[in-house]
């Protein structure tokens, strides 16, 4: 007796496929931007993990880029003021010595949404995924039921 269960396969192949589409995501996401990468960190902070069973998420790592959800949603105009110290320092462009100020006025930067980008860029390949995974799923089935035919008993549950 072989009881063959065609929903387990179908659902192990979906769980393959929904990673492998968040991966494409991911990889999208990270080649595919507006900024401009200095260290590639927030490259690097674009992770993937699954929820659930059959759920995955490409998400920003806070931990490893903090700045990552400013840069994706944007930030508009907003005054800069020395945290630990009376004045903000830097090297002026040219960098011949400092230039110190009590506050400074940033205009804000805009979005670019790499995320969404990269998911509406990836759904031709993440039909493919799954329709390749349909199509390994009904050969795995087929295969199975093929080789169970000499058995006195096949059951096939949905």
């Amino acid at each position: 007796e072989i009881i063959m269960n065609a929903r387990e396969v179908f659902e192990k192949r979906l769980r393959q496929a929904v990673k492998a589409s968040a991966r494409e995501v991911q990889t999208a996401a990270q080649n595919n931007h507006k900024f401009t990468s200095h260290t590639g960190q927030l490259e690097r902070a674009i992770d993937v993990r699954m929820i659930g069973d059959k759920t995955a998420e490409v998400y920003i790592d806070n931990q490893a880029a903090y700045y990552g959800p400013f840069v994706h949603e944007r930030t508009k105009p907003h005054d800069i003021f020395p945290k630990n110290k009376k004045a903000l320092r830097w090297v002026p462009i040219g960098g011949n010595g400092f230039v110190f100020a009590k506050r400074v006025h940033h205009r804000g930067t805009k979005a670019d949404p790499f995320l969404y980008e990269a998911l509406d860029h990836s759904r031709d390949e993440i039909r493919d995924i799954f329709s390749k995974a349909v199509d390994v799923s009904l050969n795995d089935v087929a295969r199975d039921i093929e080789l169970s035919t000499n058995r006195t008993h096949l059951e096939i549950k949905l």
